[in-house]
């Protein structure tokens, strides 16, 4: 039975929204801590501040005190709200309607696009695919009846994708659901032109219920809190959930929800550089500032080939869990222990493919470097565990 406890969490002085996902052993299977300031998904009227050619880039300015960058390749669709020159192209002055797509990490600004994204409790509303679509976990039937449905909403803007969770609930509440997320993105795109620059269109929902969207519901049995504003907030938000009778309020006065799902422990481990696997081995996580180094390590008295092999293998399945726990991104770096045998080699990276693969955030398998080194790329979607801690 997985279990979802969401509470307040505790770290270097200052207070974070702790999200742990638990086994029925009460093993982590997903984690995330969030921050106040986060301004991922929320929509903005910006003004363009610079457009770099060499870059392919526009910085966008979106307050007085916060300026994002602006991949061109992420400009189609533009809802100008006032345009500075004739010119089809993005130029300097023009205010756009823009939306933070990844945070700021360190020194780098939020990178916002001007395709918008509205999430539904069971869709997804896209501007920058223009297709009618159902998630690929759900039965040939079940899609094949969200897909007459989508027909009905089929508009040249925008693209709708229904999600997993919507496979057991009432078709009107799709539909209405639907209605919602269209309604939203049609408020903005209109009222946008009568906006003005730095004005917020949208305040995107709390992180936490974005990862619990982005979570299959079927993989949850609870949800435990003992934070008011959280269980107000996914009343609000996540019908489905209250619907399933999911949500719990945990208001022991005796145990407190962290100590009882030992999540303090959780975030101590992952906050080290050292990982011990259950063979005696461990692993070495090394963050630096573009990339990430990660070391498998083994005791002389395993240095017998057969014990290297599982030993690896071990070794892999952690790594990519340590990946998906700890949020890290960018270009990782891997340095398993030499094996002789090609097929030994073979079989370790076809295990680290299949975790891998289990990863909602893309990570890619690159090459094996000449000295044996694994490179792995994974998405940068949010800051990692380590980046938010280290903020001040």
């Amino acid at each position: 039975m997985n279990r979802l406890a969401i509470t307040n969490i505790e770290i270097h002085n200052k207070t974070y929204l702790a999200y742990n996902l638990l086994d029925e052993r009460r093993n982590l299977i997903d984690f995330q801590i969030f921050s106040n300031d986060s301004m991922l998904n929320n929509i903005y009227v910006g003004k363009v501040e610079n457009v770099i050619e060499n870059l392919n880039a526009a910085f966008v300015r979106i307050s007085q005190n916060q300026r994002c960058y602006l991949p061109l390749n992420k400009v189609n669709s533009i809802i100008f709200v006032k345009k500075n020159s004739k010119k089809n192209k993005l130029v300097v002055g023009d205010e756009i309607v823009v939306q933070i797509v990844k945070d700021a990490v360190k020194t780098k600004e939020p990178v916002a696009s001007c395709e918008l994204t509205f999430e539904g409790d069971y869709s997804v509303l896209t501007t920058k695919n223009k297709k009618m679509g159902v998630s690929r976990k759900l039965d040939e039937n079940t899609k094949s009846t969200f897909n007459e449905i989508l027909q009905k909403y089929k508009e040249p803007d925008f693209g709708i994708v229904i999600r997993t969770n919507a496979k057991e609930v009432d078709l009107d509440k799709v539909e209405c659901d639907i209605k919602k997320i269209i309604t939203k993105y049609k408020d903005i795109k209109e009222h946008a032109k009568h906006k003005s620059m730095y004005d917020i269109l949208y305040n995107s929902p709390k992180g936490f219920i974005a990862k619990i969207k982005s979570q299959n519901s079927e993989n949850i049995d609870y949800i435990y809190t003992d934070i008011k504003d959280v269980y107000d907030e996914i009343n609000n938000h996540l019908g489905y959930i209250v619907q399933k009778k999911m949500l719990k309020f945990y208001d022991d006065k005796d145990v407190s929800l962290k100590t009882l799902y030992n999540i303090r422990s959780f975030v101590d481990e992952l906050t080290q550089k050292k990982v011990k696997l259950k063979s005696g081995a461990n692993i070495i996580i090394e963050a630096l500032e573009t990339l990430t180094i990660i070391d498998v390590n083994t005791s002389k008295c395993l240095k017998k080939e057969n014990v290297i092999e599982k030993v690896n293998s071990e070794a892999a399945i952690e790594i990519a869990r340590q990946l998906r726990l700890r949020n890290i991104s960018g270009m990782i770096i891997i340095d398993f222990i030499n094996m002789d045998s090609k097929e030994k080699n073979y079989n370790l990276i076809q295990c680290l493919k299949k975790e891998i693969a289990k990863d909602p955030v893309k990570t890619d398998f690159i090459d094996i470097t000449k000295l044996g080194l694994v490179e792995l790329t994974r998405k940068k979607i949010s800051k990692s565990l380590i980046d938010i801690i280290r903020e001040k």
